[in-house]
């Protein structure tokens, strides 16, 4: 493996001697070389840190001269391979990040959906490239490492916490940059200053630009948000000093900056008096989120329109609109500035009204957007035919659409999807293929002018059509419809048979199933994961659970096709077959070996989800199967405990070993998740706490409770009171004091509470 890895090594070196295409050089170093530097117990060769940090000053520079290049790799990904080589420089990264802010900036977001090169897909988008933007804050905010797995990396925010002891000196004097480099602890000051400092003031202001952020977008930065507004309050940063630091860093941005500053300040003016507001309103029981103050919290109000949606409880749906909007009729300026923040809620209500068949509702929400000075986009008139289709609403698809045809505005692909698909998902077959061939008339007839409703007709839409067809039976139309695509010349992709093979299996239809295999060979497309997935699932369905061998003969015939056609099965497919192994019970062990050989033997390992499923078979079994837990555990070589599936692993070992009478084991693990900021829930501490007892060990067990205790008491959650209440009153508290684990005027305190 080792000489693998140097001759891989050579042909990169090679590849960046002869100034080959800097795409073609890091696509080698991803799908190449890193796969062997996860095999265990590699040695990776000084050379190799030399040779890449050559191809990424060149795929930098490239990056830098074609910022929105889909050829080339992402910002976020650069400076991953520069943090894998212990090569990150915050400098470097600067320049970088700099040129991608200036580029969001330039792009005007009116006129970006209707740009040729973004409709044809031969330019980033700028919601990519804003995604992109998040995803570099968080590889700079990685602490040093080497050659860490993508997902393992920036799984989350790892934006820094703040040490408000360190930043107690820093409070009111001005000076952000050094408030803001003393947060990353893993450079020195020097390193970051201005620079840094004036690029995450920018992100921050490009966050909370409506016309250029997105809903999403800006949740996967609530941490990188919350943190910059806190520290630009906090040292009180002011104009004169923020237009001096753009001047010196990026003169370029300074307009933009500066034009959104006044806005950032009011905001987090109106952050603090709604902080205030909300305090006040938590200690009255008066509701959290009232539409009559500041603090639109999108991420609750989401929540309950989903429930809303999926419960179809109308009732629940005007009461978040309600806590949103307020009185539709006399909306105040402040209040119409901050609903103009969160254009993606307004298209989730027009959607969930049109869905709930309340097309009146949805006609007012959408005026009422319009009425706080947005525009409604594609998005907007999508989320509105979506919602018709979930209804089955064939009248109101048609209306919806006669005014979109008639409105000028430049429709796209995913209009065209929603609209084919919902005829034919609502019933109106016919009207569904009419509108495929309108679609393919309007293009090949379109003038110079172009018509504005005239999209090129893809896969897409075909595909849509082709899953409504299936689902009601309709398989003969449907692979007439695939026939006329030929006609027309648009080929069939992985999705159109991964649709047909659904079916076809789950009709038992097997020589059917070969024959799209064979069209797939010959269309030269290779089966992906969903695919295996469906095949998965037929040859499950089709075997007696007590076949046992059978079961395990499926598993490695089904892994042989899929190296046959050339796909090597990922994670979620080993997940996927562990799972359907682990419901056979006992009986399961010689099908799970194999899996777990074949997927070690290809350098995979186990995924905390993996982890868990076995975790939780091993203890289950009677009696639990502790070797196998054990010998599990050694191999998961480090312990992460910032995501919520690692959470829920160890608090599954932690439980698992106190049921088994393993106090010391579960205890080792109890303080490990401690140490480690995370949380172990109280049901689980009720079991340690009882093996604890069991044991005869109350010392540790009274350590143990206050340590929980010392915990949640420097929590966050602590200053919430309905939150401290349902901690205070969980049966684990009760159990420590009647064991005499607590003082008594202690336990009467909690008991208060």
């Amino acid at each position: 493996m080792d000489l693998a890895l140097i001759e891989a090594i050579g042909k990169l070196e090679l590849m960046v001697e002869k100034d080959e295409p800097e795409a073609d050089a890091y696509a080698y170093l991803k799908s190449e070389i890193y796969p062997l530097l996860q095999e265990p117990d590699i040695t990776v060769p000084m050379v190799f840190y030399r040779v890449v940090s050559r191809l990424m000053e060149k795929v930098a520079a490239a990056k830098k001269e074609s910022i929105r290049s889909l050829e080339l790799p992402t910002v976020a990904d650069i400076f991953r391979v520069y943090t894998d080589i212990g090569d990150m420089k915050p400098q470097r990264w600067a320049v970088l990040v700099g040129e991608l802010v200036q580029k969001i900036i330039e792009i005007d977001p009116s006129v970006e959906e209707q740009d040729p090169a973004v409709v044809e897909g031969k330019l980033t988008t700028c919601d990519t490239m804003l995604a992109d933007l998040v995803e570099s804050w968080k590889v700079l905010s990685l602490s040093k490492t080497t050659l860490a797995p993508d997902n393992e990396m920036t799984d989350g925010f790892w934006f820094p916490r703040l040490d408000t002891f360190s930043l107690k000196k820093f409070s009111g004097q001005g000076n952000f940059p050094a408030a803001l480099s003393s947060i990353f602890p893993q450079y020195y000051p020097k390193h970051l200053g201005a620079p840094v400092a004036v690029l995450a003031i920018a992100t921050y202001a490009l966050l909370l630009d409506v016309q250029r952020s997105n809903l999403d977008v800006r949740r996967s930065a609530s941490r990188f948000v919350s943190k910059i507004a806190y520290l630009i309050s906090f040292v009180n940063f002011r104009e004169e000093a923020l237009r001096k630091e753009i001047s010196n860093t990026f003169p370029a941005i300074k307009d933009y900056v500066m034009e959104r500053w006044p806005d950032i300040k009011a905001q987090l003016k109106d952050r603090l008096e709604s902080m205030t507001t909300s305090a006040g309103q938590a200690k009255s029981n008066k509701p959290l989120y009232s539409a009559n103050h500041g603090g639109i919290n999108p991420g609750y109000l989401g929540s309950r329109l989903n429930h809303g949606y999926l419960t179809r409880n109308t009732s629940e749906v005007d009461k978040t609109w309600q806590r949103f909007v307020g009185s539709e009729k006399d909306i105040p300026l402040e209040k119409a500035a901050e609903l103009r923040m969160y254009p993606d809620l307004f298209d989730f209500f027009i959607h969930t009204r049109m869905a709930l068949n309340q097309p009146d509702h949805a006609i007012a929400a959408l005026n009422t957007l319009r009425k706080v000075g947005l525009r409604p986009t594609m998005k907007t008139w999508n989320s509105m035919l979506d919602g018709c289709k979930k209804a089955r609403n064939v009248n109101g698809l048609k209306n919806v659409w006669a005014k979109l045809a008639g409105s000028g505005m430049k429709l796209d692909t995913k209009l065209w999807t929603t609209r084919i698909a919902g005829l034919i998902e609502s019933g109106d077959i016919e009207s569904g293929i009419r509108a495929l061939e309108e679609m393919t008339k309007l293009w090949n007839s379109r003038s110079k002018d172009e018509n504005t409703t005239a999209v090129k007709p893809t896969i897409e839409p075909i595909n849509a059509a082709l899953n409504g067809l299936v689902r009601q039976n309709q398989v003969s139309a449907a692979e007439s419809l695939l026939a006329w695509a030929g006609r027309q010349g648009i080929e069939p992709d992985i999705m159109t048979y991964n649709i047909l093979l659904a079916r076809f299996v789950q009709d038992g239809r097997a020589e059917d199933v070969q024959r799209v295999f064979a069209m797939m060979q010959g269309a030269g497309l290779s089966a992906d994961e969903a695919t295996f997935t469906i095949v998965l699932d037929g040859a499950f369905s089709m075997i007696d659970p007590d076949e046992i061998e059978k079961q395990t003969r499926t598993i490695i015939s089904m892994l042989g096709h899929m190296k046959a056609v050339g796909l090597e099965p990922n994670l979620q497919t080993y997940g996927k077959i562990i799972y359907r192994l682990l419901r056979l019970g006992d009986e399961a062990s010689n099908g799970i070996k194999v899996v777990l050989s074949h997927l070690w033997g290809h350098g995979y390992e186990l995924s905390p989800h993996i982890y868990t499923m076995l975790m939780e078979y091993h203890f289950s079994r009677n009696p639990p199967d502790l070797d196998a837990v054990d010998s599990l555990l050694q191999r998961r070589r480090v312990l992460d405990y910032d995501s919520v599936e690692d959470n829920i692993l160890y608090d599954r070992i932690i439980k698992g070993y106190a049921l088994a009478g393993q106090s010391s084991k579960a205890l080792e693990y109890y303080y490990k998740l401690s140490a480690a900021g995370a949380t172990v829930i109280l049901p689980t501490q009720i079991e340690l706490l009882h093996s604890l007892l069991r044991d005869d060990r109350v010392n540790d067990a009274r350590d143990m409770v206050a340590n929980t205790r010392r915990l949640f008491e420097e929590s966050d959650r602590a200053s919430d009171e309905v939150e401290s209440a349902r901690f205070w009153g969980h049966r684990f508290w009760q159990v420590a004091f009647s064991n005499g684990l607590m003082e008594e005027r202690d336990a009467a305190a909690h008991a208060s509470s």
